[in-house]
């Protein structure tokens, strides 16, 4: 036993890094105080905010990534402190626990990382909200008991209450076609500025009814959320979705936009909704089948091959859909989708007991297996190919070409990669004009096209005095 006020002193540190100082004192009672150390242990510390410059109410978040680049530790703290006119809203962490305090002159959101192992990555985040304009700093700070090292970083990120006045819209289109059940159809969103002044953060939300599947984009919900991005005065953007409805009904698309650094002078035309009505095909009873081999048509490079179509049935239909199954080629002259398969159209009335032929364009020119089981053929509503209203020629034809066997070829300077229409009509005031689908992507600067009659127009042509053409370059 020891005197009075004798006591003795021991030191010892593991290999771990944790130091540890051990006293023995009266009556043999051991105490174990922790003795930092430094050394080779450092930390790695980034933060980000998820934006610069932010308005008064809005949220903000702080992406934290912390690294141990030493030793093991028993323990590990990220501080985080905040002005008080902060409101902390919401923390995450990939490990340990956190305490938030919220004091007179500041805010602070405490990490403990607990055991925090050499080369180990930590990810933390802290979403606030400014509540005042000005300059908010996020002191940020990584420490440890078991080293004297330590890391920090200051993140300012302005805080204002500029008012943004900009006038943002939306409008949908639609296909012209009657949509059948399976078919893809594409439909389009434009999201407008009118200004006065450039709109940030632009989201636009496209809603699909229930029983419609997103083809393009894929593997989306019935909620599709876009961030546009800034969009100027003045300024438009165009989008293209692809769907497939799968059951008939009336079907209710909408689509809505707007920012929250916007105040809008106009939200009436924030929003924007139709119905679409989709059908089964008509009553009919429709027989297709080949009538010629497949054979390379040197002038547009393409394998053509003639099908007939006739109506076995005791009315006429307005119109017929071929569906063309299992094709290894692409069948070039198609307008449409049902279902995976591609199909065209003929175009007017089918009487019955009548026929007509259709040629089918395949690419490559590469002939392939093909049964008369691959064709299905159906009664629809009458397509509608007349062109958009104010459509004008914006191609100059630079010849017309009545070939041997009485189609006509006709030719115009074009832009590589842009894509082109065809509109004809049977007289020259295009009064009754129609759109020869479908529409075409030029190869070159110059581009050729062949009307050969049924399935792109709806007749034959028979000479140059009784059609007339025009092109227009899509947008």
């Amino acid at each position: 036993m020891h005197p009075a006020g004798d006591y003795k002193l021991g030191i010892f540190c593991n290999v771990k890094g944790f130091s540890h100082f051990l006293m023995l004192g009266l009556l043999g009672v051991a105490m174990i105080i922790a003795c930092p150390r430094a050394g080779a242990q450092g930390f790695g510390l980034s933060v980000t905010p998820s934006v610069n410059s932010i308005f008064v109410s809005n949220s903000l978040t702080y992406t934290i990534n912390v690294t141990n680049m030493g030793y093991d530790l028993n323990d590990a703290v990220v501080t985080n402190v905040f002005p008080a006119s902060v409101q902390i809203l919401s923390v995450a962490y990939s490990q340990g626990s956190y305490l938030v305090t919220n004091l007179v002159t500041n805010n602070m959101v405490l990490f403990d990382l607990g055991p925090f192992y050499a080369t180990l990555p930590v990810q933390l985040t802290v979403t606030v909200e400014p509540t005042a304009v000005g300059f908010i700093t996020n002191i940020v700070t990584v420490a440890s008991a078991y080293t004297t090292n330590t890391a920090s970083m200051n993140v300012v990120v302005e805080v204002t209450n500029l008012v943004i006045l900009a006038d943002l819209g939306v409008t949908m289109t639609w296909p012209a076609q009657a949509v059948i059940t399976n078919d893809w159809m594409t439909y389009g969103v434009t999201v407008t500025n009118l200004g006065p002044s450039a709109a940030p953060n632009v989201i636009l939300t496209n809603t699909l009814p229930a029983g419609v599947v997103s083809i393009f984009p894929t593997n989306q919900s019935s909620n599709m959320i876009f961030n546009l991005g800034t969009l100027a005065d003045g300024g438009y953007t165009n989008l293209q979705f692809t769907v497939e409805p799968t059951n008939a009904g009336v079907l209710l698309f909408s689509a809505s936009v707007g920012s929250s650094g916007v105040l809008d002078t106009n939200t009436a035309n924030n929003f924007a909704s139709t119905n679409i009505t989709v059908t089964n095909y008509l009553s009919g009873m429709l027989v297709a089948v080949t009538n010629s081999a497949q054979s390379t048509n040197f002038v547009n490079g393409l394998l053509e091959q003639t099908i007939t179509v006739s109506n076995a049935g005791l009315s006429s239909v307005p119109a017929v859909r071929i569906v063309v199954t299992s094709l290894t080629n692409r069948l070039f002259n198609a307008v449409g989708t049902n279902n995976g398969n591609p199909f065209v159209y003929y175009s007017t009335n089918l009487t019955a007991g009548q026929s007509v032929n259709l040629l089918l364009q395949y690419f490559p020119r590469k002939s392939f297996p093909f049964t008369n089981a691959q064709l299905s053929a159906f009664a629809v509503p009458l397509p509608n190919w007349a062109p958009p209203s104010g459509t004008v020629g914006t191609n100059v034809i630079s010849r017309i070409v009545e070939l041997t066997n009485g189609n006509m070829l006709i030719e115009w300077p074009s832009t590589l990669g842009r894509t082109y229409t065809v509109v004809y009509s049977d007289n020259v005031s295009f009064s009754n004009a129609m759109i020869a689908p479908p529409s075409l992507v030029a190869p070159a600067n110059d581009m050729e096209w062949i009307d050969y009659g049924p399935p792109t127009t709806v007749s034959a042509p028979t000479n140059t005095n009784t059609r007339f053409y025009r092109v227009y370059q899509n947008p």
